[in-house]
């Protein structure tokens, strides 16, 4: 890899509308660029990160959306935040929204049940054990199982070395379960360098 490249870091919090997203892959793309990654790894990374953030987006515009029919002020609109850092190795992100956070429930409970008639996609939509060990999620501090997850964290497995989940409480700041405090998640990621 190439030593000579500085490191390049990024760090900015945005509304949380869809135009945003464009806006950070664009800059995204243009700082894989100055590192001279391949257009092969831009273009795994900005997949991950185009899912992430549209998500991040997503969960945070249905919480500024109740907001708005409480009358809550603008003040009171929740933003995603956007970090990364990459190097001549490593491409490490971590986004943050304010959205009503991980649905632990769902993931704990989504094992296939063999007398299903929706069991084969029970099956495809379970994580694998290769993708068990990439993921870690968890509550308050402490590391859960993970026995399903969705699509599009099936995307960025397939794309980074490992993903972590942590979940934003109000209250306690990390959330033993999912409560009416729950505010959103922090979600990191990160990938070694595979082409040169």
């Amino acid at each position: 890899m190439n030593s000579n490249t500085r490191d390049i870091d990024f760090l900015n919090s945005y509304s949380a509308k869809t135009a945003v997203v464009p806006e950070v892959i664009e800059r995204l793309i243009c700082d894989l660029r100055k590192i001279k990654y391949t257009q092969d790894e831009i273009d795994e990374i900005v997949l991950s990160m185009d899912e992430a953030v549209t998500n991040a987006v997503q969960e945070t515009m249905r919480v500024n959306q109740a907001l708005n029919r409480h009358d809550v002020s603008d003040d009171d609109h929740r933003d995603i935040t956007v970090r990364y850092t990459i190097s001549g190795d490593i491409f490490d992100a971590t986004i943050i929204d304010h959205g009503k956070g991980l649905d632990i429930f769902n993931i704990l409970h989504n094992t296939p049940r063999s007398g299903s008639t929706t069991y084969i996609n029970q099956i495809m939509s379970y994580a694998s054990e290769s993708e068990k060990r990439k993921i870690t999620v968890r509550l308050n501090g402490q590391e859960i199982p993970l026995r399903g997850i969705g699509a599009g964290l099936k995307v960025i497995l397939s794309f980074m070395d490992a993903i972590t989940i942590d979940l934003i409480d109000k209250e306690k700041i990390l959330s033993r379960s999912v409560t009416e405090h729950t505010d959103g998640t922090i979600f990191n990621m990160k990938r070694k360098r595979r082409y040169a």
